[in-house]
């Protein structure tokens, strides 16, 4: 791509801007404006397919949405027991030393940010009281390390503005996000200003003679591939223009995707423009860039940057689509490396977390169901299932089908010590452990959000409390389930007074038969969306009822899954758990694991899973100790019946119980199909 004159003059305006703040009234009319401008404006029908690449839905601010039953018991569990609460001890080297320092240390940068910024959420949006006080005393110490122009960061003053060189836009990336969380659930204006000012000062440091990606010395030769992580700085400019309405942060995006798009020393090139723009270039690289920069583009076509930015986001969606496993992240050992998506692949938790950002972005932007979709799988299946239910252990790399989790498997690529349980591992600089805790409050933060045309729409779903304001009337929306874990949500809506808006519901692929009951309202079908509309009062429900059936979906290998609605549903192998004892924590009872079968695995033998009976030959059961606040620890539903076996010690069949991926660390994920009657092979012909 070639820079444009405008993009040019755009920077150099930027620069000679000092980081003026605008004022709490400023902001405060941008954002009203934005959001009549989006009211009034009309947009197309939920799930029909629009000419123009605009928003059709709008976020709503971090804490509008409350988690509620299993998602906040696990949250709060995740905050004050897991290794959420105590990252920090765990790996003593990241924290407010790394900013008070100024070490320039980009592990430190990187992990510290990612883990504040799921803290802060898991936090406030929890109400976990000890959780708050530990996130408000992290954020004062930030702030105090301000400096009189305005930086907030960790890099040097010799080292600053050398992005090529320091990885700093990404440092600063991770930091800014978090603020802004705060920043919302809090209310406090001089975070949005320390944000702002440092994200000016960085801004007005960057040109077409000074470009983020390229070496500050004309001709200089680094060492190795500049890192790309740092093109996410446009999460915080985006966020920011959001806010305040101003058109310089969309401008400085795109300056950052262009020069990353044109560099060519960079670690990971899959989303430059001109390999989106061919479907002949397969994703490659690493797995968390990949997946998380493909924000990028969406952002910028989104918000109206032009038709060339649709269609590399179009195709890199196309793409991502051939990399997802059945448990909903996508491949990454840590490389995609063009993998095929069986249930043996394995992912990174690093990138199922960024996967999950990145589909939530496009869910609201798109206004396409198949996103919230790949949304809830991923969250309920691949996420869940690479951790402990205590949320105390995680795996770096993980595989729907897991017959061992050992610390010495070798990969080609990423090397050992990727597949053990541990609260922070020592490779990757733990980044898996701090992405672990962004991913549950982000999901619950994207659980609701506002139509461009007005009302609200259901997008994701999960029990939780909603409140917000609707044509100036406070509205609390109670989403009473224990998704995915029931067939039915139920919406108590409770307005001030008297309200008309539309609400938008999204249905499920996997769902099978929906009925929906509104009492008194309009409801009309838009593709995979329902809109529902009447004037709302106190005390009106809204239910939405599921059929989920059991069904088998095939693999690219011929092999079968089974889901029932979002969750998939897999055949947990007896383990045993053996602590390891090379690497030891400062923090009481935390400690590294392998998990291996209690049996050898040649006493296993193929399961077949018959695909034209009715429900496959299986039928659901709720255990009696199943517990629906802790659903991954003691699963509330299971799925009984037989399965179809080779072997004949079994003599062709065997009992076969089902349960949630997540609610299992060693399983088998797939089966084979049993294309053939039982006479076939039976050695005498009976």
């Amino acid at each position: 791509p070639v820079e444009s004159k405008e993009t040019q003059a755009s920077m150099n305006l930027i620069r000679s801007k000092q980081p003026a703040i605008p004022s709490l009234t400023m902001v405060f009319w941008m954002v009203a404006s934005l959001s009549w401008l989006a009211v009034a404006a009309p947009a197309p029908a939920p799930g029909t397919a629009s000419k123009a690449a605009a928003p059709r839905f709008i976020p709503l601010p971090v804490g509008a949405v409350k988690p509620e039953g299993w998602i906040r018991e696990q949250m709060r569990q995740d905050a004050v027991n897991g290794l959420a609460a105590h990252f920090l001890e765990l790996r003593p080297t990241y924290g407010l030393r790394t900013y008070e320092r100024q070490d320039g240390n980009l592990g430190c940068g990187e992990m510290t940010g990612n883990w504040i910024d799921g803290f802060v959420r898991m936090a406030y949006l929890s109400g976990e009281e000890s959780a708050k006080k530990k996130v408000d005393a992290f954020v004062r110490g930030v702030l105090r390390t301000r400096e009189a122009d305005g930086y907030l960061g960790n890099v040097p003053a010799a080292r600053r503005f050398q992005n090529a060189e320091t990885g700093e836009l990404w440092m600063q990336s991770r930091l800014y996000v978090a603020l802004l969380a705060y920043y919302e659930v809090t209310g406090k204006e001089e975070v949005l200003q320390a944000v702002i000012a440092a994200t000016r000062l960085t801004m007005s440091h960057y040109d077409s003679a000074h470009r983020p990606f390229r070496p500050r010395e004309t001709g200089r030769t680094l060492s190795r591939p500049i890192q790309t992580h740092g093109l996410m700085f446009t999460d915080v400019l985006e966020w920011l223009g959001r806010l305040t309405g101003e058109q310089d942060y969309l401008r400085f995006a795109r300056f950052l995707y262009d020069d990353f798009s044109r560099a060519t020393n960079v670690d990971d090139p899959d989303i430059q423009l001109d390999h989106l723009l061919t479907m002949k270039y397969p994703f490659f690289w690493h797995g968390v860039h990949t997946v998380e920069q493909l924000r990028v583009p969406l952002f910028l076509a989104y918000a109206g940057e032009g038709e060339v930015y649709r269609r590399a986001t179009e195709n890199g969606f196309r793409k991502l689509r051939r990399h997802i496993v059945p448990g909903g992240s996508c491949t990454s050992d840590e490389r995609i490396d063009n993998h095929r998506p069986t249930a043996r692949q394995f992912y990174e938790y690093c990138t199922t977390t960024e996967l999950c950002s990145t589909l939530e972005s496009a869910l609201g932007k798109t206004g396409r169901a198949e996103f919230g979709d790949m949304i809830e799988c991923a969250v309920f299946n691949a996420a869940q299932g690479a951790r402990t239910p205590d949320g105390r252990l995680i795996s770096y790399l993980t595989a729907d089908t897991r017959i061992a989790a050992r610390e010495n498997h070798d990969f080609p690529y990423s090397g050992k010590r990727r597949c053990k349980l541990s609260p922070a591992h020592d490779i990757g600089g733990s980044c898996c452990s701090a992405n672990a805790v962004k991913l549950m409050p982000y999901y619950v933060c994207s659980l609701w959000m506002r139509p461009v045309e007005g009302g609200l729409a259901a997008l994701l779903y999960g029990p939780c409390r909603l409140r917000t304001m609707v044509e100036n009337v406070s509205v609390i929306i109670d989403e009473e389930t224990a998704y995915p874990f029931d067939d039915s949500v139920t919406f108590s809506i409770a307005p001030d007074r008297p309200v008309a808006f539309p609400l938008t519901v999204r249905i499920p692929r996997r769902a099978g038969g929906v009925r929906v009951d509104a009492p008194g309202a309009t409801i009309t079908n838009h593709g995979d969306m329902r809109r529902i509309a009447k004037t709302w009062k106190k005390g009106d429900t809204v239910r939405l009822t599921f059929e989920n059936p059991i069904r088998a979906e095939t693999l690219v290998d011929g092999d079968v899954c089974v889901y029932r609605g979002p969750l998939l549903f897999v055949q947990p192998w007896p383990m045993r758990m053996v602590r390891l004892t090379r690497r030891t924590f400062k923090v009481p009872g935390f400690y590294e694991y392998d998990v291996v079968p209690k049996w050898p695995e040649y006493d296993r033998s193929p399961s077949y899973v018959d695909v034209e009976a009715k429900d496959l030959g299986l039928r659901v059961e709720h255990p009696r100790d199943g517990d629906l606040l802790h659903p991954y620890a003691k699963p509330p539903i299971v799925l009984r019946g037989q399965c179809r076996s080779a072997s004949w010690k079994k003599k062709f069949r065997a009992p076969l119980r089902l349960v949630p991926l997540g609610s299992t660390l060693l399983r088998f994920a797939s089966f084979q199909p049993w294309p053939f009657d039982e006479a076939y092979f039976h050695p005498d012909g009976g």
